[in-house]
């Protein structure tokens, strides 16, 4: 895919053009290269009408991807995704009759037990698909106490994740919210239990610990529109979460670009963010693994963070303009010390004063550039420039023998009256302030390096 070969050449001019030593360099683009070689092998199974083809299509677009769509010939009925990185083996589970199901779950334990040329067991996580429309998985217990679990090889409960499709027709279509495209609570409340009543089962018949989560990944027919998904961004986020953490970039391109199809969700957690986190986590343990960088690995990824950004755009939110990209991400997930949150400046006020990262104060600041500033004709480029900057700024201040002067006063200056603009919905007058704040930080960063 193109914006996989962009995403990976942007990442690799960060580095190259990175304004740190040499040595540092070549760690980071030893670290990378041996990052882009990594291949995400992601087992989907589950019995017959259980919505498999429909969850590979919204997660990952895989409709699009049909040229590279085979039966694998060692283990025949089982088709193979290539997506880039991300290769998918979708597997027939149990239901089909006697002698299917023998030779589905003979395939499926031929295919869990290979290796790769490394000698690591070739599949990093089995989705194990329930059918959420009906009352009776026993044939789906099957498929995971005798023919999954007893093949998953060391960390079991880290390999195998298990997701209760169907979630609107749990009930038999009674109590789903379809204007809102959700469960009322008496749905919420079955579909808790039964999550629940899952995790037991398998737990008793196995001894493994599974994460179980519900979610609908919304009906669609070849060349038809889908459906809107539920909980779509919370599957993706445990698929990501359990998958090893120098595996995971792979998946930035691959997700589905259709923002439609990751808008709605239980909420019972920011999974948004946690995709962000885990894009992070890998950035930073094993992208800059070695090397002695510290703090300035957010502002390294710059450019690999837009095309990120946009890649994942429509499942991370549109958190303050490029932010969301894999790289500056880091400086507000790991919270370095020069100011963390993406605000940079903002933030390092927050700071001066104890304020939490998701303060009253930044949360309006970050909503401002979201909605209003990015929309703005010159707004991008403002952004643009201020996280080319910022950082840097942030750093002058915290050396200055007077930082918490100077942090007072841009608060009393310019942020407190930012604020009041934006609460009077006077957006144009923040925009206003915020340059004249900037440009009075260019000015005085001068006599500061001097």
């Amino acid at each position: 895919m193109k914006d996989n070969k962009r995403f990976l050449d942007a990442m690799e001019a960060d580095i190259m053009n990175a304004d740190i030593p040499d040595s540092e360099k070549n760690k980071l683009m030893k670290n990378f290269l041996s990052l882009k070689e990594q291949k995400i092998n992601l087992m989907i199974t589950g019995a017959t009408g259980c919505g498999k083809s429909s969850t590979i299509n919204a997660l990952f677009n895989a409709e699009k991807a049909k040229v590279g769509v085979g039966v694998d010939p060692e283990t025949m009925d089982i088709e193979k995704y290539e997506l880039d990185n991300l290769i998918l083996w979708d597997s027939p589970g149990l239901g089909d009759g006697k002698e299917a199901d023998n030779r589905h779950a003979k395939n499926i334990i031929k295919k869990l037990n290979e290796r790769d040329e490394h000698g690591n067991l070739l599949i990093d996580l089995v989705l194990v698909i329930l059918d959420g429309s009906t009352r009776d998985l026993g044939t789906s217990y099957e498929l995971i106490n005798s023919v999954i679990a007893p093949n998953l090889g060391e960390d079991k409960d880290k390999r195998i994740l298990v997701a209760i499709n169907q979630a609107d027709m749990a009930m038999k279509g009674r109590y789903w919210n379809y204007n809102e495209n959700k469960p009322e609570p008496q749905l919420v409340k079955f579909l808790d239990e039964k999550a629940i009543s899952v995790q037991r089962r398998i737990k008793e018949g196995t001894g493994i610990n599974v994460e179980t989560i519900y979610y609908s990944a919304g009906f669609k027919e070849e060349g038809m529109e889908q459906n809107r998904p539920y909980n779509l961004s919370k599957l993706l986020y445990y698929i990501i979460k359990f998958t090893p953490k120098e595996k995971r970039l792979s998946f930035v391109e691959n997700i589905n670009r259709n923002e439609e199809m990751w808008k709605d969700n239980d909420d019972l957690k920011d999974y948004r963010k946690g995709i962000v986190e885990s894009f992070g986590e890998t950035v930073v343990e094993c992208a800059a693994k070695g090397a002695d960088i510290g703090e300035n690995i957010g502002s390294i990824f710059g450019r690999a963070g837009e095309v990120a950004g946009r890649a994942i755009g429509g499942v991370v939110g549109t958190v303050v303009g490029t932010v969301v990209g894999v790289g500056k991400a880091i400086g507000r997930i790991f919270k370095p010390t020069t100011g963390s949150g993406g605000c940079y400046i903002t933030t390092a006020v927050c700071e001066e004063y104890m304020k939490p990262d998701d303060c009253y104060e930044l949360t309006k600041f970050r909503n401002f550039r979201d909605n209003w500033l990015k929309y703005q004709p010159d707004g991008q480029k403002l952004i643009d420039k201020y996280y080319k900057t910022a950082p840097t700024i942030v750093k002058s201040i915290n050396k200055r023998p007077n930082r918490k002067e100077i942090y007072h006063y841009l608060n009393n200056t310019y942020l407190s009256k930012c604020l009041l603009c934006i609460e009077k919905k006077e957006n144009e007058k923040c925009k206003i302030l915020y340059i004249e704040m900037m440009e009075y930080l260019y000015k005085e960063q001068k006599k500061w390096t001097k």
